[in-house]
């Protein structure tokens, strides 16, 4: 069992280290140029094993997992060229929350126990991704659904132990650092958005005119 742990640690750090390169192609994606992205994924990584910054009330936030996501969320709005895409990233972020929340209370707790073997920290990527696509393809919308719908399922987590009396019981936004499944959730969607653009325009011959970063 021991002579496996090296081979174990070798494939996580693979997956690893391809996981910091999507996450810089996202960011370049999202109009950053390769500095600026590079810059970011530095910050996200180190930013990751600092203490949590608590918020009150049992919830803290993680900066690398969720607060620099978060910040680039709302440069990704201020930045959007039309009012209505602004709003076209937040109304993903709240679409997929919903839609999440909705399946985690209607499908079994153990992934497979129905036959499919979806991990639920794919789901959220997943959504940002189809949902932001439909409002009208958007990488932009993507990240920002991604990530958004994370934090708004993580306080709807908070709220609930705060209803029920469970103060005791901490929940830390975005915990997981720059693995954490808001940022994977907003690189993914962003990625899956692209993917699907990209085979629709394959199939029709060409670019849409209507696309949207």
């Amino acid at each position: 069992m021991y002579a496996r742990a090296p081979g174990v640690m070798l494939v996580v750090i693979v997956i690893a280290v391809i996981y910091l390169i999507l996450l810089h192609r996202v960011l370049k994606r999202l109009q950053m140029d390769q500095k600026t992205a590079l810059v970011l994924v530095a910050l996200l990584y180190v930013a990751g094993f600092a203490p949590s910054v608590p918020l009150g009330g049992g919830l803290a936030m993680n900066l690398g997992g969720m607060g620099i996501p978060l910040a680039i969320c709302v440069y990704l709005i201020l930045k959007a060229p039309t009012k209505k895409e602004k709003w076209r990233g937040p109304l993903t972020a709240v679409a997929v929350a919903a839609l999440v929340w909705s399946l985690d209370r209607l499908l079994p707790i153990n992934p497979g126990s129905l036959g499919y073997e979806l991990d639920p920290l794919y789901l959220p990527a997943a959504a940002a991704g189809l949902i932001a696509y439909l409002l009208g393809r958007s990488r932009r919308a993507a990240f920002i659904g991604g990530v958004g719908s994370i934090l708004f399922m993580d306080l709807s987590s908070w709220a609930e132990n705060i209803g029920r009396g469970f103060r005791d019981i901490p929940v830390v936004l975005g915990g997981g650092g720059i693995f954490d499944a808001a940022l994977i959730a907003g690189a993914i969607g962003t990625l899956l958005a692209e993917v699907v653009g990209e085979v629709k325009e394959r199939l029709h011959g060409g670019p849409d005119e209507g696309e949207r970063h």
